[in-house]
């Protein structure tokens, strides 16, 4: 793998195939179809396809720039609105978007003025190459990304990790009377799921894993301090009994309890490994 990917991969903190396919999508957008251009601004983000019919970039406030890009639907007809997309002072973006480009973009929709705007949108170039079906035509996701590793480069290096993964390789974390299927499954499914259904699925499946493993960790844990060898510190109580007579008041039910439990800790040869836990002056003291 080139250096130049290696860099920003570290910088995720992705040094295996595992950290690769555990970098999960914080999103996904269903592009099976497209939906039409909004009509009306929005808070409810939008993922749209359309081809760019011009750019241009305007200064303002002396070294300021806005750059825009006019982004109109496929098919578009006289009574079709085109979008407006603007990034203010991102001159990387100038550089990446073309007229006569096909996008992907996904914002919210702002009316500004007569025209609706995406400020800022996300967006994905179409490439039309070998590796169109990763990108397009399902629902594609979308990853926590990085400076020097778009959207594309990372989608297609974890694609091609999952097409060379056997089940053999990775281990169902899951008891077997768990009918959760197998985890080779549910990576696959993160991250290229077949149907939103699949992807629910998945992401149950891979939930339920990291609590089932955090919860196995705790107990090995549990066993390895129980199985230590330790002291009994516990006496035959009198001077506890001379104590709790001079005080003006009585224990109650839970106090008595817990003097119990703790007493029966203490006599034990295990090191002792208890909370206390009580609302505000319920009298843990």
């Amino acid at each position: 793998m080139p250096r130049t990917r290696l860099t920003p991969l570290r910088r995720l903190g992705i040094e295996s195939v595992e950290d690769l396919l555990t970098h999960f999508p914080r999103r996904h957008e269903d592009r099976r179809e497209f939906a039409g251009f909004p009509q009306d601004e929005s808070d409810t983000p939008v993922c749209v396809c359309g081809e760019v019919t011009k750019t241009s970039v305007r200064r303002f406030g002396g070294w300021k720039k806005i750059f825009e890009a006019t982004l109109e639907e496929h098919g578009a007809n006289t009574l079709s609105q085109p979008l407006v997309l603007r990034w203010f002072n991102l001159h990387y973006v100038q550089k990446m978007i073309a007229t006569g480009q096909r996008l992907v973009v996904f914002g919210r929709p702002r009316l500004r003025g007569h025209r609706l705007c995406l400020e800022h949108p996300e967006f994905e170039v179409i490439e039309n190459d070998d590796e169109l079906s990763i990108h397009f035509r399902r629902i594609t996701p979308i990853y926590p990304a990085t400076e020097g590793l778009s959207q594309r480069v990372f989608r297609s290096l974890t694609f091609r990790a999952l097409e060379n993964l056997s089940e053999r390789a990775v281990e169902t974390l899951l008891p077997r009377n768990h009918a959760m299927g197998a985890r080779r499954t549910a990576l696959q499914q993160i991250h290229f799921p077949e149907s939103e259904a699949a992807l629910a699925a998945a992401r149950e499946h891979l939930v339920f894993s990291e609590f089932f493993a955090m919860q196995m960790t705790i107990a090995s844990r549990r066993a390895i301090a129980s199985s230590r060898p330790g002291e009994p510190h516990c006496g035959r109580g009198e001077l506890l009994e001379k104590f709790l007579h001079v005080l003006p008041f009585d224990l109650t039910d839970a106090q008595t309890r817990v003097l119990a439990e703790v007493r029966r800790d203490l006599a034990s040869p295990q090191p002792m490994n208890r909370l206390l836990q009580g609302d505000v002056s319920s009298g843990k003291t």
